[in-house]
């Protein structure tokens, strides 16, 4: 009895040793290959050995910089250049604005001053016109409207409004004639006399010379 016993406890002591290895053995796939466990996955052999790491040369390394050192400059010069577009454009459009500003101010001098012209008409009438004798009130007066006549006149010269010739050949950009008449005195193709004087601003015509012309 004491030796079944002993054959008994040895028998369950290699079973036990048997399992013990069986369960810290490797693990075979089907093929017969090694599996590996790893965090409670089965990782094939095969798979593992094709999984290889890529390791650039330093050849394919300075390749792959250059590449993408010329894809960033060509982005920084687009970039530049959009901003020089962009930068042109703005000055365009400022110098556009300037120049429209500067022609509204011109036209809206030219209309004030055209306005103010017949304003020197009429005193230029009325001193060609003046009596022969006049009293010392009179004179007064006179002298007066004078001195207002000579500020227009100076205010007009300041702006550069100048009067147009009253004599020489007629042009018909600067003078309107009013009639062609025959003249021994004056040569034909010229003016006889100014019936109402013309102005230029800075070499525009701001109303012609209404003249007589000789034949």
């Amino acid at each position: 009895m004491m030796n079944e016993e002993l054959i008994n406890e040895e028998g369950a002591a290699v079973e036990e040793t048997v399992a013990a290895a069986e369960s810290e053995a490797p693990h075979l796939n089907g093929d017969g290959n090694v599996a590996e466990v790893s965090d409670g996955e089965v990782v094939d052999a095969n798979a593992a050995e094709e999984a290889e790491v890529v390791i650039e040369t330093a050849e394919e390394t300075i390749a792959r910089l250059e590449s993408e050192l010329a894809e960033a400059r060509a982005r920084a010069n687009d970039a530049v250049d959009r901003m020089q577009r962009t930068a042109a454009e703005f000055q365009n459009t400022r110098k556009r604005q300037e120049r429209l500003l500067q022609e509204g101010l011109e036209r809206a001098t030219q209309r004030l001053l055209t306005a103010l012209l017949p304003v020197q008409d009429d005193f230029s009438l009325a001193f060609q016109n003046l009596p022969d004798t006049l009293t010392q009130e009179e004179t007064a007066w006179v002298d007066g409207f004078k001195r207002i006549h000579d500020k227009l006149t100076g205010l007009l010269n300041e702006e550069g409004v100048k009067a147009i010739e009253h004599d020489g050949p007629f042009d018909p950009a600067r003078h309107e004639a009013v009639t062609n008449e025959p003249s021994e005195e004056v040569e034909s193709g010229h003016i006889i006399a100014t019936l109402r004087t013309g102005y230029v601003l800075k070499d525009r015509v701001l109303r012609p010379a209404l003249v007589r012309v000789a034949q």
